[in-house]
């Protein structure tokens, strides 16, 4: 029986039915086995097209259209420390531009005059509260308008907030900490934190790349006006993709030290430089400094306040600069009542009372050891004189030791950063206002200082202020070395009544130059032309566009950092 059993067993695969099903059996685990096969091959596939996309991506840079001739290794940053040394800067090229720069409002003025369209203005990035300030003034003459602060700037210092804050707050750096601690404060204007977050961007343009065309292609369509390119040609670039959808829905855009944004919006745009953009940030050697230039040479006009910038624009090779002086809210900032004043007396004592708002910063601002021990001398002479700084800056730290082992401590007195509302009772309440003694320009402290009306200590290149201002340059007390800042002061302190005629020759100038009533027509003349893309006219042409002269291609070279 077993023998039979095992030959039936041996016999079962010859017949033919269960020979189909073998075989079949076989032809499935084959088929199996291949499966396994194209997944495995279609992963790599899937992933090699990732890499293909991101190969896409790359090939846009501009570094990659020219290899071998636009990478790091071949070229250098174009840095300008002492940019008051440009050969540009004759009292002949200051004055030009001046004139030109004078012919461009005196237009704009007129077509605003004769053509006025209501328009929807954003002002973005809003660096030393210029862009919240402005925008407020622009509201108060019936403008819609919108602030766009950089949720990169994590500093309490340019948050619009911080122009309405009215107490102390010592970590200005932490933005974050100051929005969350005081989380009421009103704005004027309606307040914009976009996130800098571009994935559906990167996203809808990695399909693009594979082929899967819809999505990018809606992107477009949905905001034509957006420089796509431009956000995926740079590297660091596409994440500013919801900043600048959310500008393209305005006429036109006002943005200060990165134009990034508004450039890449597409819209109109003015660019006001307040420093460090046009002297080192768009001379980088590396995307960013690419990007830069091409947002700065786009806009219709680079707006500056001080004459140095010439020499930045002559270096970079803009041609769109012009001058506007700096549009103070001079009815905010304005003689009043001084609060801190008698805090302050309490507290310290009664005397003359120096204030020194700027940031302690001895590379910039000039409070070397020298300028420390002048300070020393004048306290140690004059028992009644109170300095007061503001605890900010590089060297505050180092300052604040020197001043507590200098014997005259008591004299010095080291307060909190405090929002500008405070700030302005500050400057009520001083005697003297002491601001920086290196580049020999001001910025915000000595404008709102003037609009305030105190006599202000500070190194002015009044060569270059000459033909800037046709002459009518600011009544401050200009210092060339410490030895003259010591003599300013001594005669400041001991005359009450030279204090105060100072203060009010300050406060004429400031309204007289930088006013409000002399200036909000003209910037919105500006901004108006730069919506309806205006053109000058042809016979209006900037200085800048005249070509290098041999002394300033020298100058460029000696600039250039390996």
């Amino acid at each position: 029986m077993k023998a039979i059993l095992k030959n039936i067993a041996l016999k079962i695969p010859q017949l033919p039915f269960i020979g189909l099903i073998q075989a079949k059996m076989i032809e499935l685990e084959y088929l199996r086995a291949r499966t396994q096969e194209s997944e495995n091959l279609s992963a790599q596939i899937f992933e090699l097209q990732g890499k293909i996309a991101e190969l896409e991506i790359e090939k846009l840079k501009f570094a990659s259209l020219c290899e071998g001739k636009q990478n790091a290794t071949n070229f250098s940053d174009s840095i300008d420390l002492h940019p008051w040394e440009h050969p540009y800067l004759t009292e002949h090229n200051i004055k030009r531009f001046r004139e030109y720069s004078s012919s461009v409002w005196d237009f704009a003025l007129d077509y605003s005059q004769r053509h006025y369209e209501s328009h929807r203005y954003a002002f973005s990035v809003n660096m030393a509260q210029s862009m919240y300030k402005w925008a407020k003034i622009a509201k108060k003459k019936g403008v819609e308008t919108s602030i766009f602060p950089s949720v990169m700037d994590t500093s309490a210092l340019n948050c619009p907030e911080w122009e309405e804050f009215d107490a102390e707050f010592p970590d200005i750096l932490n933005g974050n900490c100051f929005l969350q601690t005081y989380p009421d404060i009103e704005l004027d204007v309606p307040c914009h934190r976009i996130d800098m977050e571009g994935s559906e961007l990167y996203s809808a343009y990695q399909n693009f790349c594979m082929g899967q065309r819809l999505d990018y292609l809606k992107l477009i369509a949905k905001t034509p006006s957006l420089r796509f390119e431009a956000m995926l040609s740079h590297e660091g670039c596409y994440p500013y993709y919801n900043w600048a959808k959310a500008l393209s829905d305005f006429d036109a855009i006002y943005t200060a030290s990165s134009p990034l944004a508004a450039y890449m919006s597409g819209k109109p745009f003015c660019a006001y430089s307040v420093g460090g953009d046009l002297q080192t940030d768009c001379g980088r050697a590396n995307d960013l400094g690419k990007a830069m230039s091409l947002a700065f040479n786009a806009a219709k006009f680079i707006v500056f306040t001080n004459p140095h910038t010439l020499g930045h624009c002559r270096r970079l090779g803009f041609t769109n600069g012009l001058y506007i002086p700096y549009l103070m809210d001079d009815s905010r900032y304005c003689p009043g009542e001084a609060i801190a004043r008698k805090e302050w007396e309490a507290k310290y004592g009664f005397g003359v009372y120096i204030l020194t708002t700027a940031r302690i910063d001895s590379s910039v601002k000039g409070q070397s050891e020298t300028f420390f021990d002048i300070l020393i001398n004048i306290a140690k002479q004059r028992p009644e004189v109170r300095f007061v700084f503001l605890k900010w800056g590089n060297d505050a730290n180092e300052f604040q030791s020197r001043i507590a082992s200098s014997g005259v401590a008591s004299q010095f007195v080291m307060l909190p950063p405090v929002g500008k509302r405070k700030l302005i009772d500050y400057y009520r309440s001083c005697d003297i206002v002491l601001d920086q003694f290196v580049y020999g320009y001001y910025g915000a402290t000595g404008l709102e200082a003037a609009a305030v009306g105190k006599p202000i200590v500070i190194k002015l290149r009044k060569n270059h202020y000459e033909p800037w201002y046709i002459g009518d340059i600011a009544p401050m007390t200009s210092v060339d070395t410490i030895t003259e800042i010591s003599q300013a002061l001594f005669t400041l302190i001991d005359s009450q009544t030279l204090r105060e005629q100072k203060g009010i020759e300050l406060r004429q100038w400031l309204v007289r130059n930088h006013g409000e009533q002399k200036l909000t027509n003209l910037m919105l003349a500006i901004l108006q032309i730069t919506a309806g893309q205006v053109a000058l006219p042809k016979d209006l042409v900037n200085p800048l566009w005249e070509d290098l002269a041999p002394q300033e291609k020298e100058y460029h070279k000696s600039l250039l950092r390996k």
